[in-house]
């Protein structure tokens, strides 16, 4: 059975102690955020490296069903994450033992597969486009699968083995994803290996590392007697899951109507390519929440200890470097932006200079949005934030597809900038109620 709760990770013995001191050590807190980082910046890397090799390598309409291929396994991906990491990781107590976690993930994943099944049917896709939209979910249910192990390793304070189970998994499956595409220029040929490749790295990094640090951990699968347990974890995990749902479906819904929209012979082939394309830096840009998260204890240590002048003005600062930041993305994006694009994935862009900027303050707006978010789990009312992200949903998916359908990819790009604007105006209002509750609370 698995460790009982509150159960120390480490057996007490001489070596166990030396364990727990390497850990707790100024050099393992080191190890821990350098590899940490690695993949993390690692697994970031990967959909931009794909959709590079893609387009490098293969035609227009295989880019264009690899571009929507991998949207869709985002998106499913959400499914099958379920957000559960954040409870997992923070379960210190343990809460719930590991094997409830390892059967929620289990649940979770079969979800994901079985939703991405229908929805593939659902939409009327042919068999080729059909089966790598499939293999590229699994490839990504795999990948969900492994963050149960990494959520372990975090719990345990082993965050450098979650890193290198990453930045490994990542860089091994880019690697092959390019060989196989440059020697066969078959997208479902590489498909199939990157999804093979991606399960037997399952046994090496995930449970070699389980069974080496942490072998008292079991996760033989017992769906059905845990149901309590796995019941629970997903009713405290959905908010975070909702949340996370519905903006990546904000993010995908100009993919997903371009989509349709080629698929009904509005458009030709390489239109969602190059979206994709467009769309990438904006992604990144949405990365600067991981970099924005370790100010998360900064701040809270001001609030927590009612030094509310040093913590507003940390956020002053904070608002004031972001958009001095964002000012200098969107001019050099305007002026060279759409240039180095064409030179890096081997296609012509410059024709969509103004789409790609107004993209670009999109995505500077919703990192402001995320300083919101930081700030409202800060004061313990990150819920509240659901009206903005079920309002955003609601004219993102009221207006894109007539803007996409009018404007082809300037409709896109304002499409997803007036949603991101209504996306941080509401964040921003919601912010100044539960600015003034608390400080009628102080």
């Amino acid at each position: 059975m698995p460790s009982k709760s509150g159960s120390s990770p480490y057996a007490k013995n001489n070596d166990g102690n030396k364990e727990i001191e390497k850990i707790i050590s100024k050099e393992g807190l080191k190890n821990n955020y350098i590899w940490n980082m690695l993949g993390t910046v690692s697994s970031s890397l990967i959909s931009v490296v794909l959709l590079l090799l893609a387009s490098r390598f293969l035609d227009s309409r295989d880019s264009d069903i690899f571009s929507i291929a991998y949207a869709l396994g985002q998106q499913f991906f959400v499914l099958g994450y379920f957000q559960v990491r954040n409870l997992q990781s923070t379960d210190v107590k343990e809460r719930y033992q590991f094997g409830s976690y390892h059967n929620t993930r289990l649940f979770t994943v079969f979800l994901m597969i079985l939703t991405s099944f229908i929805y593939t049917l659902w939409q009327g896709y042919d068999v080729y486009k059909s089966s790598i939209i499939l293999l590229l979910v699994l490839y990504r249910a795999i990948d969900a699968y492994s963050d149960v192990f990494q959520g372990l390793f975090q719990q345990k304070n082993r965050s450098d083995l979650a890193g290198k189970v990453q930045f490994y998994r990542s860089w091994i499956c880019m690697l092959i994803f390019a060989i196989v595409l440059l020697l066969t220029k078959s997208l479902m040929v590489a498909s199939i290996v990157i999804c093979c490749a991606n399960f037997i790295l399952t046994f090496p990094l995930d449970f070699r590392n389980c069974r080496l640090h942490f072998s008292q951990e079991k996760f033989s699968p017992k769906l059905h007697d845990d149901r309590k347990n796995v019941y629970s974890i997903l009713k405290n995990s959905f908010p975070l899951f909702l949340n996370g749902f519905l903006i990546t479906y904000i993010y995908n819904e100009p993919k997903i109507d371009i989509d349709y929209l080629l698929t009904n012979g509005y458009f030709s082939s390489g239109v969602q390519r190059d979206f994709n394309v467009l769309f990438m830096p904006v992604f990144v840009l949405s990365l600067l929440f991981f970099v924005l998260r370790p100010l998360t204890t900064q701040l809270s240590i001001y609030w927590n200890e009612k030094k509310f002048t040093l913590f507003f003005k940390q956020v002053n600062t904070l608002n004031l470097v972001m958009t001095v930041l964002g000012l200098v993305i969107v001019i050099l994006g305007y002026l060279i932006g759409t240039e180095v694009l064409s030179v890096v994935y081997g296609i012509k862009l410059q024709e969509y200079k103004l789409p790609f900027t107004i993209l670009l303050i999109g995505g500077i707006l919703n990192v402001f949005a995320l300083v919101v978010d930081i700030i409202m789990t800060i004061f313990r009312k990150q819920h509240y934030l659901m009206i903005a992200y079920l309002l955003t949903f609601a004219v993102s998916k009221f207006i894109t597809l007539p803007f996409i359908r009018d404007q082809k990819l300037l409709g896109a790009a304002n499409s997803f900038l007036i949603s991101m604007c209504v996306f941080y105006a509401t964040s921003l209002i919601i912010y100044g109620i539960a600015k003034n509750q608390e400080k009628r609370k102080k």
